[in-house]
């Protein structure tokens, strides 16, 4: 590994690169300044793998210099964690070379801040204490809820909340549920399948299994799931709106590029109507989970609050 100490820097007095400085007497400086003293980092971060390839990511990190903008290092013990395991070396180079590029820039760009905002702009005390105070909250609460939140909903809580809900969800869209086949139009059971595939009768629908479970390329009821058009039509030779144009009718018939398509909509629900328990049971299940985190926190605050006056933690100067 060659030595690296003092690899560059920039605006500063042992600059070893040639990058063009910044002007300290323009307000911003030039892209061409800018995209020339990033690209000098890169090289000289570049050049620090090239003699050691990959054992550069497997050897033990030291402090050495990656980089430097008028006295601000970029030490390798700095980069460590940006690399997943499993890397190529070229896969590693160009995240090093991403990351000292923005590094440099966001350098860069911050002193000119620092030269031209007053001091009034430069404090950013206030704003600094609001985001580690919100910062320090939501990380507490992460950890109370990850401690106490139930996320377990049961089937008797989605019905009730589903029920008691009667004029929500509303479908924007009609859905279905379906029986799905795909096979090729050469093979003699296409009319055998046509015949039985818009059936629900016990008999049929064993028939259709029979057939479909061993020829077809593709034979699902979507795991009963209720499905949309947009869904049909991924697997159709037809769109969208081709598609809920024969909604109503129940079944859709299709072939396109060898293959004869069947679908039997054996449940449906139109764009208006009230959205099937089972369509809704996972939207249901996040609202519930979602007004427990709620209360949870509510109940903390008013805890800690409650807390706080009851041992004089707390006083309130306010006249009621």
């Amino acid at each position: 590994m060659h030595n690296t100490k003092n690899i560059l820097t920039v605006n500063g007095e042992r600059s070893t690169a040639n990058g063009e400085r910044i002007a300290k007497n323009c307000l911003l400086p030039t892209k061409n300044c800018l995209l020339k003293t990033a690209c000098c980092l890169l090289f000289t971060a570049c050049c620090l793998l090239l003699p050691s390839g990959c054992h550069y990511f497997a050897s033990p990190i030291t402090d050495e210099k990656i980089a430097e903008v008028n006295g601000k290092v970029l030490f390798k013990s700095g980069i460590d964690m940006i690399f997943p395991s499993g890397l190529s070396p070229e896969d590693s180079l160009h995240i090093l070379q991403t990351y000292v590029s923005n590094w440099a820039r966001k350098q860069l760009v911050a002193e000119i801040a620092e030269q031209y905002l007053n001091k009034e702009q430069k404090n950013v005390s206030e704003e600094l204490e609001d985001y580690r105070m919100s910062l320090l909250i939501y990380r507490y609460e992460k950890m109370y809820m990850e401690q106490r939140l139930d996320t377990i909903v049961g089937d008797r809580e989605i019905e009730a909340f589903y029920n008691a809900s009667d004029k929500n969800f509303l479908l924007p869209k009609p859905v279905a549920q379906v029986i799905f086949i795909k096979v090729s139009e050469d093979i003699p059971q296409v009319k055998e399948i046509e015949k039985v595939y818009r059936s629900s009768t016990p008999e049929n629908r064993e028939a259709l299994d029979r057939i479909c479970s061993t020829i077809a390329e593709k034979y699902t009821n979507f795991n009963e799931q209720w499905v949309d058009a947009e869904t049909l039509a991924s697997e159709l030779p037809l769109s969208a709106g081709q598609i809920e144009n024969e909604w109503e009718n129940g079944y859709i018939q299709a072939t396109a590029g060898g293959y004869a398509y069947f679908v039997h909509l054996y449940r449906t629900a139109a764009a208006g109507d009230r959205a099937p328990l089972d369509y809704e049971r996972e939207n249901i299940s996040n609202i519930i989970r979602n007004k427990r985190k709620q209360e949870l926190l509510k109940n903390l605050e008013n805890s800690i609050y409650n807390d706080a006056l009851n041992h004089n933690k707390l006083k309130l100067y306010i006249n009621n």
